[in-house]
């Protein structure tokens, strides 16, 4: 395993503001990290260019930045949204976004695009037609990607937000069902598993790591209080991490242990930043050098 992060980890000011990710690429840079995650579903929930016809050519500048900076991007997040519930507007602009994810995955070279499955909430069989449709609506993405050279990871989600309603691919047996169903059809189709959402849902990683075993493609790590405050560095919270590095060491994970922890900097000044973002690589070193 290797430490990486999300460009989100530099990315909400304590204004209001946006940083912009190339100044997020260099800060993480300056600070030790050599991985990142490319978080375009920021760039699609606040104003950035990626929303602007000029996108591509601003992601062609991330990327002239990061192979200056000698970083890699090893896995990105997709802009998602509930495409099981027909209510939603603005649904081409949605999906352009995603198609756009895709595209700019494939610029950055970024082998693994994380996205969410989506629940029928109307549904009287919820779990079988938010199955179906999710398999549906992935299909087009799917072959989108497999013809960019990228793999799709499908998160496991939390729905201690939403209770008493709950949401499709919060469990491994859910997740990975959905995968081996797509599987059977795209070889580009995997898992990412976020610690943080499984630590909230009170599941026993172990077993629901071993579940995944080789599905697992990528990772989102992040430590939680409550529901409010949430995407926190390690050991700012509940999660047992020897027992999560255990996990992931018993099913011989082979990708990035990736970092999620947008909660991290937003409130801190400017000028505190960059040794909070050195702290974080120690944080990650230590737990990528746990024995057992």
């Amino acid at each position: 395993m290797r430490l990486s992060t999300s460009t989100c980890i530099y990315f909400n000011r304590p204004d209001g503001t946006k940083a912009q990710i190339t100044d997020s690429v260099e800060r993480c840079a300056k600070a030790g990290y050599r991985v990142l995650d490319m978080n375009f579903h920021d760039c699609c929930v606040f104003d950035t260019p990626f929303k602007s016809d000029n996108w591509e050519s601003w992601i062609r500048g991330i990327r002239k930045k990061a192979d200056e900076l000698g970083i890699e991007f090893s896995q990105g997040h997709s802009h998602f949204y509930n495409f099981c519930d027909p209510a939603v507007p603005n649904r081409d602009e949605l999906d352009e976004y995603i198609r756009r994810g895709i595209l700019a995955a494939s610029i950055l070279g970024i082998p693994w695009l994380v996205i969410h499955a989506a629940t029928d909430f109307d549904s009287a069989t919820p779990l079988k037609s938010s199955k179906e449709k999710t398999m549906e609506y992935l299909k087009s993405v799917l072959e989108l990607a497999a013809e960019h050279n990228v793999g799709i990871a499908i998160e496991n989600l939390w729905e201690m937000n939403i209770s008493p309603k709950r949401r499709y691919t919060t469990t491994a047996e859910e997740v990975v069902d959905l995968v081996d169903t797509l599987s059977k059809d795209f070889d580009n189709v995997g898992v990412c598993w976020d610690v943080e959402h499984s630590g909230i849902m009170h599941q026993d990683i172990r077993k629901s790591l071993k579940l995944v075993g080789d599905r697992l493609k990528a990772t989102h790590i992040s430590d939680y209080i409550d529901i409010h405050e949430d995407h926190l560095l390690p050991f700012s919270g509940h999660i047992n991490w020897p027992e999560v590095m255990q996990a992931l060491r018993d099913i011989r994970y082979q990708g990035d242990f990736t970092y999620e922890i947008h909660r991290y900097t937003m409130r801190l000044p400017d000028e505190l930043v960059q040794s909070a973002l050195e702290h974080s690589v120690k944080v990650g070193n230590y737990l990528l050098n746990l024995s057992f």
